[in-house]
């Protein structure tokens, strides 16, 4: 996600002032919150100055939650913790009483969750009521599907009437080959099918939501299919194509099987007699807002995907508690300090990456008024 500067949130407080409006992207999908309470303001101002002034204590409660509905998935994507079957921790389902509790307590805050993680969030029979769970409170909602769980009309129906603000749909190649390569157990015809799905139930239901991408991960499988891959995107209907760089949670040879020669699409410098992703000598990944797994942990970052450094869990302890617990307090100056790192952050992916976002190409097929 890109959040905004202090330069640029400093421009930005007027219409947050006097409009209760603030726009911000999520890899490169343009979003805006709008009619933003008194609380939301508030607590936007709050967490501008904790990031101006480098608090480690927050004075304000995270605007942005990364929500994991489940942690099971149907494909078997080879450089994903749960595709490739590497995560160390329990599978299961975050239930409607956990996500409740959440937006109960930070509800008044809230200006935006993403709603996936590590697995299929459509495999969550409860995602409907989370949306519309969201909308009822003026909080955007976005998740990322791999498209192969939203197969009939109903379905698509019940997530454009819950009111969800934008979808992103997977899909890593032109061809069932190609796309195959990477999304392994994965089916590109149903795939179309959801996107064309989620567009025709957005005419039915006379809905400009959700705002619809189709990205696609740049491997070396797929470099060259890129163009095919955006006109698929424009038959579809979608609002916008965009691909992105390949991340690196599975390390050694099976991550440099499908790291990109073109320096351009990497998101890492790259040492081939290593064998592997050499990293720059600056971490630039800070904390941007809580994941909070589909059991209630709460970790400071998704890459923490083991739960080796949680703060807390929804229902234990305030989430109050739990943002500025001892050991939030200690990986945030961990963090800042650049020299001691603790946990899950010594062995972070991002501290190497040669780019700052992850989007490398993001263009607008069909564009609507409001997102």
């Amino acid at each position: 996600m890109s959040w905004m500067t202090t330069g640029e949130a400093l421009m930005k407080l007027p219409s947050l002032l006097l409009q209760g409006k603030v726009s911000f992207d999520f890899d490169g999908i343009p979003l805006t919150a709008e009619g933003l309470s008194f609380r939301k303001r508030l607590n936007l101002m709050k967490v501008g100055f904790d990031r101006m002034f480098r608090n480690n204590v927050e004075s304000g409660l995270p605007p942005l939650l990364h929500t994991e509905l489940t942690n099971v998935c149907n494909l078997r994507c080879p450089l994903c913790p749960t595709g490739s079957n590497s995560l160390k921790r329990p599978k299961g389902f975050m239930s409607e009483e956990t996500f409740m509790k959440m937006l109960d307590e930070l509800g008044d805050v809230l200006i935006g969750v993403y709603l996936f993680c590590f697995g299929e969030p459509f495999l969550n029979r409860n995602i409907a009521k989370m949306i519309e769970a969201c909308t009822d409170r003026n909080i955007l909602s976005l998740t990322s599907t791999n498209g192969t769980c939203v197969q009939t009309r109903d379905e698509a129906e019940k997530i454009v009437e819950a009111g969800l603000t934008a979808l992103i749909i997977a899909i890593d190649g032109s061809t069932q080959e190609i796309y195959q390569s990477y999304r392994r157990g994965g089916d590109l015809e149903k795939v179309k099918r959801c996107a064309s799905l989620i567009e025709e139930a957005k005419v039915r239901c006379n809905s400009k939501t959700p705002y619809t991408v189709v990205r696609t991960v740049v491997t070396s499988n797929n470099v060259d299919d890129l163009p095919e891959i955006e006109r698929l995107s424009v038959g579809l209907g979608v609002n916008m194509f965009s691909y992105k760089s390949l991340g690196c949670l599975v390390k050694g040879e099976k991550f440099n099987d499908y790291m990109p020669v073109e320096k351009s699409m990497r998101r890492f410098e790259y040492s081939g007699s290593s064998g592997g992703a050499r990293r720059l000598s600056e971490c630039i990944f800070p904390f941007r807002q809580p994941i909070i797994f589909w059991d209630g942990t709460v970790v400071g970052c998704e890459y923490d995907h083991n739960m080796d450094y949680a703060f807390g869990k929804i229902g234990e302890k305030s989430f109050s508690d739990i943002w500025n617990s001892p050991r939030a307090i200690e990986l945030r100056e961990n963090i800042r300090s650049k020299h001691n790192k603790t946990g899950f952050c010594s062995e972070c992916p991002y501290e190497g990456r040669s780019r700052e976002g992850t989007a490398l190409y993001c263009k607008e097929l069909n564009p609507i008024e409001k997102r």
